[in-house]
C-alpha cells in the first residue's frame, strides 16, 4: 500500500518511485546522494530525533529508518 507521499512498505521492505513527492524533500533530496558507508550513523539518528511523530512525517521517517537501517548493515 503506498502512502500519501508515495512510499511503500517499512523497514528493509521499503521503496518508492523515482517520482514521488517524497523525492522532492529537502531530506530526501540530501540523502539520495550518499553512499551508504558514508552516512553517519548519529547523524542519521540525529534527522529521525528531530522528526514530529505524525501522520504527515510518517513517510519520511520510514524513509530515514531505511537508510539508517541499510548504513548499519554496511557498517
Amino acid at each position: 500500500m503506498t502512502d500519501y507521499q508515495g512510499g511503500n512498505g517499512n523497514g528493509l521492505a521499503w521503496y518508492s518511485a523515482p517520482d514521488a513527492i517524497l523525492t522532492n524533500s529537502p531530506i530526501y533530496q540530501s540523502l539520495s546522494q550518499i553512499e551508504f558507508k558514508d552516512h553517519n550513523v548519529l547523524s542519521l539518528k540525529g534527522i529521525l530525533g528531530g522528526m514530529l511523530a505524525s501522520a504527515e512525517a510518517a513517510p519520511l521517517i520510514n524513509y530515514v529508518k531505511w537508510v539508517l537501517t541499510m548504513t548499519e548493515a554496511v557498517a
